[in-house]
């Protein structure tokens, strides 16, 4: 039997008392990390792709964080504190960038043009602070850039990514915890209530000396929230800090590795996720969260692929879903930039490319628009999962469809209202010339709703 939808009021008391709780806008965001130095804040033709996909908050300066200065071209970085503290091939490429900025003739600091762009977008902001090579007097030198700026500032990273072993040379727990607590303190004496958080370890490696970095971490209580990077890990093979090193071929060609790929992906966000998150309330004891980077882990065998569009629009949503939750702020990487496994939009060819998560992001971003909350959720058939949210008002229903399964799927449902819809013939088809992944958006009235292989589906349903 067909499910016609309506909404009555005896059912929107019944929702309500549920008590749920609607979905946070600050899961919506982006790093912009290289974005800068690939893409002219003036092109009309990038800045109206990054106003399409809406973004709610910007992160800056993301990337190379760690050596940012507010003083010099672009990121003012000074090769000098990259050699002493990276290897020769950091050296090497921050050599190269700075180089491009010079044949750009860009001489400004890219935050001008961060700055430009969060008023353009409408977007909140979360500043990722140097605290390895700056002080803290120029911290709080760009704090007061953003606030004499009239841009919303969400909160402070104390650092980024320092735990991992490529900073192990000079940065243990004891040292963060040092430097983190005197940034925190100077921050918080002039903006009291700025929240700021800290760098936490990756929980799944089983490592003591990261577990030992937690534990130590959690005893602390001058920081607001925690930082995690989860990048679900769907390859075999040698990865570190989210990018994959080498991958361990699996299956008898594209379409059987892709579904292993598939099932590995569905359960990171099914359970593994969960379990993740789960880790680490109970080592921080509930702390906020703040996850300024995630992503599938990192390689061109699984980049701008539809797995990869399926995988974060499915991610994002399932957050959104989530009950209680106390992830607060959540920033996708990345939302522009030089790496066809981490960016949305590429310069190829001296042109503005889309990989393939843009246009899922186009899709996921009515999600974070308005005051939505969690309805249903449920997997309607292996592997085809359901959701719907829904204004307090009963006016506007939102139904999201992941369907991964290589097979038609009907829906059972008979609507009215805007279809979009985004799919592919293959997991492994990715979004270059050809064209291969297709973008729909339609409007129908009292229609099946038919999901296609490989796809993320929305149906808007608007109640007058």
């Amino acid at each position: 039997m067909k499910r016609i939808v309506f909404i009555s009021s005896l059912f929107l008391i019944s929702i309500n008392l549920i008590g749920q709780n609607n979905v946070n806008p600050n899961l919506f965001g982006f790093r912009t990390s290289l974005a800068f130095i690939f893409f002219d804040i003036q092109d009309s033709v990038f800045i109206n792709n990054v106003k399409s996909v809406s973004p709610n908050v910007l992160s800056f300066p993301g990337g190379f964080g760690n050596f940012y200065h507010l003083e010099g071209a672009g990121y003012g970085l000074k090769l000098d504190e990259i050699e002493k503290h990276h290897k020769k091939s950091k050296r090497k490429t921050v050599s190269k960038l700075n180089k491009f900025i010079a044949t750009k003739n860009d001489t400004d600091n890219y935050i001008y043009d961060f700055i430009e762009m969060v008023k353009v977008t409408g977007s909140s902001v979360l500043y990722n602070a140097n605290i390895t090579s700056s002080s803290p007097e120029e911290v709080l030198q760009v704090i007061k850039l953003f606030a004499d700026s009239n841009v919303t500032l969400l909160g402070v990273e104390l650092g980024g990514e320092l735990s991992n072993r490529s900073y192990a040379h000079f940065m243990n727990i004891e040292r963060y915890i040092s430097l983190s607590k005197l940034y925190s303190k100077s921050i918080k004496k002039v903006y009291k209530d700025l929240p700021v958080a800290v760098v936490s370890a990756p929980n799944n490696r089983g490592l003591q000396k990261l577990t030992d970095w937690n534990n130590k971490l959690a005893k602390e209580d001058y920081y607001d929230a925690i930082i995690i990077h989860p990048y679900a890990k769907v390859l075999k093979g040698k990865d570190v800090a989210g990018k994959m090193l080498t991958v361990i071929p699996e299956g008898t060609g594209d379409a059987d590795a892709y579904s292993i790929y598939k099932d590995r992906a569905v359960k990171y966000i099914s359970s593994d996720f969960n379990l993740e998150i789960s880790k680490y309330n109970k080592t921080f004891s509930n702390k906020k969260i703040w996850m300024t980077e995630w992503n599938l882990q990192m390689s061109p065998v699984t980049g701008n692929s539809l797995l990869q569009a399926l995988f974060v629009s499915h991610q994002l949503i399932e957050l959104a879903s989530l009950q209680e939750s106390n992830i607060d702020i959540a920033t996708f990487h990345n939302l522009a930039g030089r790496t066809i496994s981490g960016s949305m939009l590429m310069r190829r060819n001296k042109e503005t490319n889309k990989n393939a998560s843009f246009n899922s992001m186009r899709i996921v971003k009515e999600l974070f628009r308005d005051s939505l909350f969690l309805v249903h959720k449920s997997e309607i058939k292996k592997d085809c999962f359901e959701y719907c949210f829904m204004l307090e008002d009963g006016n506007k229903k939102l139904y999201y469809w992941i369907n991964w399964t290589e097979k038609p799927i009907n829906s059972d449902l008979i609507l009215t209202g805007k279809k979009s819809e985004y799919f592919g013939d293959n997991l492994f088809d990715k979004n270059l010339a050809n064209k291969k992944l297709q973008y729909n958006l339609k409007t129908y009235v009292n229609s099946e709703v038919i999901l296609k292989p490989y796809s993320i589906t929305l149906f808007e349903v608007i109640n007058h």
